[in-house]
């Protein structure tokens, strides 16, 4: 298995995104095919000890694709970027699966183009895993990619979530959600009260309407469906809580004597609350819906949350999860 992984255009150097691929191609045993400027990148993996190895390659690019540029202009003028050159290699199978930590709007926008999209379902949508205080993770679909979206297009993010779980969670029937501002069904904007009507009606286990806070203390689904819009800020609001969380308790213990020698005995306890909410140790989200594996990364990620992003992109392939989708999704009424 070989997997592309574009080294520009994150707040993240290239050399830590390196390291993250690197450490990914030997616990995974896989090849990791690097996009981005070939002299830096050979010269990062000379210093990392690898570059004799053979399961290390380079896909020239000259061009960055950064943060602030507008999406679809940035993939239609840079066509050397090595965002755009990575999906270009994918979609003519020099390798099984994408992972990028850059611009999202241009991974979504170059998705599209680049690779198409999978017949039946009306739009993508980003999968990314959000954690919980009771039990697994949960899928929320979607997080950014269709910010304007139909109530036929949160059927299809319901449909390819449930599949997912299926698929690379192994759960043989999960529970679908919609995220609201109240549990009762006649709650909720035009958008969410038509969606919530073709979910009943759907081919899954549909469980209603879901609040936010219930997806922190409850879990009471396996994925949850909102719009991209709703679902980006949900995202950003869950980072800048579980950050906040712990700066808080961190700020306390400094300040505070008694509360130092607690945190000593509590040690284990606080590494353990870090891992579950910090986004590196869930790596990457998975944009469903386009005839490919693409997994987007925090812009921020550090080489362990790289290699989490490329164990997504790794366990998409190996379940051949596209194609599950392919096969299986059904025809999404137009709205």
């Amino acid at each position: 298995m070989k997997i592309i992984v574009d080294t520009l255009g994150a707040d993240t150097h290239p050399a830590e995104i390196v390291k993250g691929g690197i450490e990914a191609a030997y616990r995974y045993d896989i090849e990791i095919l690097f996009a981005g400027e070939s002299d830096s990148l050979r010269k990062i993996i000379k210093e990392k000890g690898e570059h004799k190895e053979s399961r290390f390659s380079i896909l020239p690019a000259s061009q960055i694709i950064t943060m602030e540029e507008s999406p679809v202009q940035a993939v239609r003028s840079k066509r050397d970027s090595s965002l755009v050159k990575g999906l270009r290699a994918l979609r003519t199978c020099e390798a099984d699966g994408f992972v990028s930590p850059g611009n999202t709007g241009a991974v979504v926008a170059g998705a599209i183009f680049t690779l198409g999209g999978i017949p039946r379902i009306p739009r993508p949508g980003i999968a990314a895993s959000f954690p919980s205080l009771i039990g697994d993770d949960m899928l929320v679909i979607d997080v950014g990619a269709t910010v304007d979206s139909h109530p036929n297009h949160l059927v299809g993010f319901a449909l390819m979530g449930s599949l997912y779980c299926q698929s690379i969670k192994g759960i043989a029937a999960p529970t679908v959600g919609l995220l609201n501002i109240g549990g009762e069904k006649h709650k909720g904007n035009r958008l969410v009260s038509r969606t919530y009507e073709l979910l009943e009606k759907g081919p899954f286990k549909f469980a209603g309407n879901i609040e936010p806070h219930c997806m922190v203390t409850e879990r009471p689904v396996d994925i949850v469906v909102c719009d991209g819009f709703v679902g980006n800020i949900l995202l950003k609001a869950y980072e800048g809580g579980a950050a906040a969380v712990i700066g808080i308790l961190q700020q306390f213990i400094k300040e505070n004597f008694i509360a130092k020698l607690g945190a000593i005995g509590m040690q284990a306890a606080f590494t353990s609350v870090r891992a579950k909410m910090d986004y590196r140790s869930y790596g990457g989200a998975s944009l469903l819906g386009v005839d490919g594996v693409v997994v987007i990364a925090h812009g921020r990620s550090n080489a362990e949350a790289i290699t989490a992003a490329i164990n997504v992109a790794r366990l998409a392939v190996q379940n051949n999860l596209t194609t599950q989708i392919s096969n299986n999704v059904g025809e999404v009424a137009d709205e």
